[in-house]
């Protein structure tokens, strides 16, 4: 090419090589400081101040003035949001938390020996003059207790009219386990992610050698009792005018994969302070669109294009209406900023700063209980001057990022979800993000790091089953384990289906009579 006086072209293709090469190490670079972190550091997503601080810092004047904060100085402190509260004073103790009053309390008193009763100086007894008290807060292992059934059969001598036999209090009728110990082993696996075997360990050490197998097929009896109970929040999760969403995987034994082992995706659906999950054995649209199907309010959720098909419209509506009830999420727009700022990029810095005064002022509304209303005004006031400021900013700098860079990723992700998250400042009902829903994923991340995998489909549904139970019993501050208890002996001894929602974890009380 040279040879022949194409010195241009020659020119133009080694810089397009260079410029390749250039963002193919830019991309691996980003994807090797994600797995070292995922790997070696810490999870939280917070970002620490000091070093907010010295990456707006380094920016100088490229930093704009919507993102610094209240302070009038120009030093790095005042680039960064100060909390309303003042620190924490370092040293010392913290205060003690009182210890709950339903706890039993036994009185033991200690006396003074025999000796020290007589006075050393006259021989004479020493009276008491009173007593020291203090707490001492003891644990007493759980243990086992074998109940024995005696079911009264009664006959007339007299008439051929047979023998009658009291009702079996059994909750499972060829098995031994109690409502107590089914809720147990629910409770053990679901809510604190042990698995089977280190369950058949703990009740060996209390005396009762269980087989793993014996264990499964028990939990699996146990989580089949309360669908009807999964149903029913269910019912009233749909039911919901807002719902907000999101899935992880799970990995499920499957003989028919070539690898033995597929990646399944565990959904989940809060409303309210309901949570409800759903299996599904692959990351396709039909499953969530299935579960959302007679759901006719907003969606909130991250970037997943299949929410498009779960808002597609029925036949003679407008389409328009369905992208004005799709909300976005302000946590995963602020999770690629955050990458780049620990990777070292400063524009992710000033992006955490927007989201520093964004945060703090949804945290001054609850701390202060505000309404919906009062909430939306709020918003509208303070909110959205910042939030027009950073995309102001963001629109900007995403003409000068380098593609395949995560400074890149995170201006592309949150422009393309700007329409959608602004939605979540329209009106008081709506969170700016779908917290709630990455707290509940969090039990199943637990879970999974303890149990692997689920050995099929049907196990991973009964999991989906006894984490819409726990995590509802979690979001109404009820004790999963007397909850399971009394719902499994209610339910098995006949609690009338019609009566169904009072067993419901935001309704139940444990002196319900069934």
């Amino acid at each position: 090419m040279a040879s022949e006086g194409r010195v241009d072209d020659v020119i133009e293709m080694l810089l397009g090589l260079l410029v390749g090469a250039r963002n193919n190490n830019t991309q691996l670079v980003a994807r090797l400081q994600k797995a070292l972190r995922q790997l070696y550091g810490r999870k939280s997503e917070k970002i620490d101040p000091a070093q907010l601080s010295l990456l707006l810092a380094s920016l100088g004047q490229m930093v704009p003035e919507g993102a610094l904060g209240e302070a009038d100085d120009d030093d790095a402190k005042g680039l960064v949001a100060t909390p309303s509260e003042l620190p924490k004073k370092l040293g010392g103790r913290k205060p003690r938390r009182e210890l709950p009053d339903n706890l039993p309390r036994e009185k033991r008193r200690v006396s003074v020996s025999d000796v020290e009763k007589t006075c050393s100086g006259c021989g004479k007894p020493r009276p008491c003059i009173g007593y020291i008290k203090s707490e001492i807060l003891e644990f007493i292992p759980a243990h086992f207790k074998i109940i024995e059934q005696e079911r009264e059969k009664v006959a007339c001598p007299n008439c051929d009219t047979g023998v009658t036999t009291a009702p079996s209090e059994k909750v499972m009728e060829r098995g031994l386990p109690g409502p107590g110990l089914l809720a147990n082993i629910l409770t053990s696996k679901g809510q604190d992610g042990m698995p089977l075997y280190r369950q058949a360990q703990a009740y060996k050490r209390a005396g009762v050698s269980l087989s793993e197998s014996t264990l499964g097929d028990w939990a699996a009896f146990a989580a089949d009792i309360i669908v009807p109970i999964a149903n029913r929040l269910r019912r009233h999760v749909v039911g919901d005018s807002y719902i907000r969403a999101d899935d992880t995987g799970l990995r499920v034994l499957d003989r028919d994969h070539p690898n033995g082992v597929k990646r399944g995706h565990l959904w989940a659906y809060v409303a309210g302070r309901s949570v409800v999950f759903q299996y599904a054995p692959d990351w396709k649209a039909e499953h969530p669109t299935d579960f959302l199907r007679n759901f006719r309010g907003h969606l909130q959720g991250d970037g997943y294009a299949g929410f498009d098909q779960v808002l597609e419209s029925p036949e003679g509506m407008d389409p328009d209406v369905d992208e004005g009830r799709r909300l976005g999420c302000g946590m995963h727009i602020r999770r690629k900023f955050e990458e780049a700022a620990n990777a070292g990029d400063a524009r992710g810095a000033i992006a955490m700063a927007f989201f520093v005064k964004i945060y703090r002022i949804e945290a001054e509304c609850k701390a202060e209980g505000l309404t919906t209303a009062a909430r939306h005004a709020r918003r509208q006031d303070q909110s959205l001057p910042i939030l027009d400021d950073m995309y102001r900013w963001i629109h900007d700098v995403s003409r000068t990022v380098v593609p395949g860079t995560l400074a890149h990723a995170a201006t592309r992700y949150a422009t393309n979800q700007e329409k959608r998250w602004r939605l979540c400042f329209s009106d008081g009902r709506f969170e700016i993000d779908n917290g709630e829903v990455e707290r509940q994923l969090r039990r199943v991340a637990t879970g999974r790091k303890n149990y692997l995998f689920a050995g099929s489909d049907k196990g991973a549904e009964r999991i989906a089953t006894a984490y819409t139970i726990l995590g509802t019993c979690h979001m109404n501050d009820v004790n999963p384990l007397a909850y399971l208890t009394d719902v499994i002996d209610k339910i098995q001894n006949g609690w009338p289906t019609a009566r169904l929602d009072e067993l419901l974890p935001d309704r139940w009380t444990p002196t319900a009579v069934g």
